[in-house]
């Protein structure tokens, strides 16, 4: 990512993969043993006798026939008409493109796996991609006919891309792109292995030129088809345009902040290049923008802060009982916690605020993570939460989702802070969500996020179901209806 770019969000691709053991014979060059190098390089010089090839070397008569032997079987020397030893014209090409040093063919046997992409079998090198699981990603799929067929693919594709192979050295022991060793023949190909590899992609805004778009990678599978792919399946999981319900909750809680950004009918991204790192005070409600998505460095660190500072606080007051904090799931588009960064933010919202005083386990915070539910039987949902959100599992509270709480995000500490992301979905736009919001410690602007949320978890929905679930349990999410 270059230096002049705001990451907004992050989401980690799973491309398909298959790794083959390939058996394989290549041609390679090589030099010759000391004698039989020296020998052909004074030939090359001139044609002798052997009687003087014997005193050069210092051999005796049948020496020098068992030297000279292989080279005559091979049609490489030959016998003049005088007696004198000298080099054929095939002699003469293993001294290829004037070198002094003699230079001989020979086969070699290899046995290696190697892996392709299963989108168009493009070579994956190892020291750049690890087989990965596709475990908080979004899933790139193949063609069933694809895996059918897929060992006379991965052949095709590896003769196809041997001198890419070659080059990353994962082909031969050795990778001098001068010195190439042929194909000679391609014994068997057999599938090892289904896996994925993993591609970090991160959405960003240019912040000189104001577009926005994918940051640019290096080794990336044929571009062409796995953007294809990943802009279909991104689409897919985005959902619709959501700022009516992201203007009506601005306007509950009193944030001009975002009622700003979006007075256009669209985020004004001039605004947020503007004031990414400032922090703006609005009336009595001071605030700390905050851009792209929570689990992002820069802001998952500026939340570890509030979390530490408040813990600290509490710790102090030793007369009261552990406070509620909340983490509010957004459910207007299915990419969240779709990154690798995820699991490390939940493991430290999780244990957050725990101390430990003379061997005794004392917590200062009630975490919970509300995750969003279609209804009180998504037992889908609750099975993905408990695969996804794995370093919370015992603090998943699940409720039934609302349409103006769809596309919040909310970290929320009663009566000490708050972080309010809005998840701006414009599929029109943004091939994924773009998080915009603010941090805050006023009282009054916390008590009013908490009282709208808590105001929406105490409804009743249809068939008078509470929409507040409460905490989620492994095996009922296991246990199919």
């Amino acid at each position: 990512m270059k230096l002049e770019e705001l990451c907004l969000f992050e989401v980690d691709i799973s491309v398909p993969v298959q790794q083959f053991r390939v058996e394989y014979t290549l041609v390679e060059k090589g030099g010759l043993p000391f004698v039989p190098e020296f020998l052909l390089r004074l030939l090359k010089v001139s044609a002798l006798l052997p009687f003087d090839i014997a005193r050069f070397f210092g051999f005796t008569p049948k020496e020098v026939s068992s030297a000279l032997l292989p080279f005559l079987q091979q049609g490489e020397l030959t016998i003049a008409d005088d007696g004198r030893v000298t080099l054929t014209q095939k002699g003469l090409r293993l001294f290829s493109g004037g070198d002094e040093v003699p230079v001989v063919k020979g086969r070699k046997e290899y046995r290696k796996s190697f892996t392709f992409d299963l989108l168009t079998y493009s070579f994956m090198e190892q020291k750049k991609y690890r087989l990965d699981a596709p475990r908080r990603s979004v899933v790139l799929s193949a063609d069933s006919v694809v895996r059918a067929e897929s060992t006379q693919s991965a052949e095709r594709a590896f003769q196809r891309h041997l001198a890419k192979i070659y080059k990353s050295g994962e082909l031969c022991s050795y990778s001098d792109e001068s010195d190439a060793p042929e194909l000679y023949k391609v014994s068997q190909v057999r599938k090892d292995k289904d896996s994925y590899i993993r591609i970090v992609e991160s959405y960003c805004l240019d912040l000189g030129t104001m577009n926005y778009g994918f940051s640019e990678q290096e080794g990336l599978p044929e571009l062409e088809a796995y953007i294809s792919a990943r802009s279909q399946k991104l689409a897919g999981l985005l959902g619709r345009s959501n700022l009516d319900s992201l203007l009506a909750f601005a306007d509950r809680v009193g944030d001009r902040h975002t009622l700003d950004l979006l007075d256009a009918g669209e985020l004004d991204l001039t605004q947020v290049a503007q004031v990414s790192a400032v922090a703006s005070h609005l009336g009595r409600d001071a605030i700390e923008p905050i851009y792209g998505a929570l689990q992002l460095t820069r802001n998952w660190d500026r939340v570890e802060k509030l979390l530490s500072k408040h813990a600290k606080r509490l710790a102090k007051e030793t007369a009261n009982a552990s406070k509620v904090m909340t983490w509010l799931a957004p459910s207007a588009h299915d990419l969240w916690g779709k990154c690798s960064r995820h699991g490390q933010a939940l493991s430290a919202f999780a244990s957050a605020g725990t101390f430990n005083t003379n061997g005794n386990e004392r917590r200062v915070f009630s975490p919970r993570v509300l995750i969003p539910l279609s209804s009180a039987c998504d037992k889908q949902a609750q099975r993905r939460a408990f695969i996804e959100c794995k370093e919370a599992e015992s603090i998943l509270h699940g409720f039934i989702e609302s349409n103006i709480l769809s596309g919040l995000e909310i970290i929320i500490l009663t009566d000490s802070f708050a972080v309010l992301l809005y998840h701006v979905v414009q599929p029109e736009q943004h091939p994924v969500p773009v998080p915009v919001g603010f941090i805050t410690e006023d009282k009054q602007m916390v008590r009013r996020i908490e009282a709208a949320l808590e105001d929406r978890l105490a409804e009743y929905t249809e068939g008078n179901v509470p929409r507040y679930q409460g905490p989620l349990s492994p095996a009922d999410a296991a246990r199919k209806r």
